[in-house]
């Protein structure tokens, strides 16, 4: 990711995370004084929702830098409500991103041996905690949440030269965005989360390369553990409708 898109979807989040703590406050405020007929506040007219959504996923590759990420998605997710405040929610995605797959054999400057694309599914389910209740606020209905599932990745042939593999991942993190409702039957959304998945380095990783001994390993194993959680900021855009 450039820095560029990463200044955007800092901005975005930025900007998503004050709407979030703003308007439940703004929504408190205007609802004084207002007759019934006027109130800016608007009952759900259901609580289950189907939504199509595409998205960026970024962040970290992990210290080797092997890790996937920077790519779009696609994906389906569905909305239950489940208390006056609370929905259950669960969505699926196929993401298509960047992997630098290397031979740690070779000295640092050859290692890398070129880019790779990775197509990973992430399986996630969560609870959304809905800012304003069963309203809207000025169709406006912010929110806050968990989530939690799989990040599953196909098979990159380079990562044979390695022995890494980012197969099936647990992934966890918050999430927190805006649902727009235009009418009755249909909403927008603006979300951004923090996926949080866990790489899991081979022993070959902190070795010196066979190839160049006097070359640094790709990790140095007085600092370095063979495996970290990296955090993954993701924007999703979605339509949906009732049903």
């Amino acid at each position: 990711m450039s820095n560029l898109e990463r200044g955007i979807l800092k901005r975005i989040l930025s900007i998503v995370t004050i709407a979030c703590c703003v308007l439940p406050l703004g929504a408190v405020s205007a609802q004084v004084g207002h007759p019934p007929g006027s109130s800016p506040y608007r009952n759900l007219a259901g609580n289950k929702w189907i939504s199509l959504q595409t998205g960026y996923l970024g962040g970290s590759a992990g210290s080797a830098g092997v890790g996937p990420t920077d790519g779009m998605l696609m994906g389906i997710r569905a909305d239950f409500g489940l208390t006056a405040a609370l929905d259950l929610t669960g969505d699926i995605a196929f993401s298509d991103l960047q992997r630098l797959p290397i031979d740690p054999t070779q000295g640092a400057d050859d290692r890398v041996v070129g880019t790779a694309r990775q197509t990973v599914l992430l399986a996630q389910t969560g609870i959304v905690l809905r800012l304003t209740g069963e309203k809207t606020w000025n169709g406006l209905l912010p929110y806050a949440g968990l989530t939690m599932g799989l990040a599953i990745g196909t098979e990159v042939a380079a990562d044979s030269l390695s022995n890494f593999n980012f197969g099936i991942h647990f992934l966890t993190g918050p999430q927190i965005g805006v649902r727009i409702h235009p009418g009755r039957r249909l909403l927008l959304r603006l979300e951004a989360r923090d996926i949080i998945w866990r790489l899991t380095y081979p022993s070959v990783f902190f070795e010196s390369p066979t190839n160049d001994p006097d070359s640094p390993p790709v990790l140095n194993p007085l600092t370095q553990d063979d495996s970290e959680w990296t955090h993954h900021p993701t924007l999703f855009f979605g339509l949906g409708i009732r049903f």
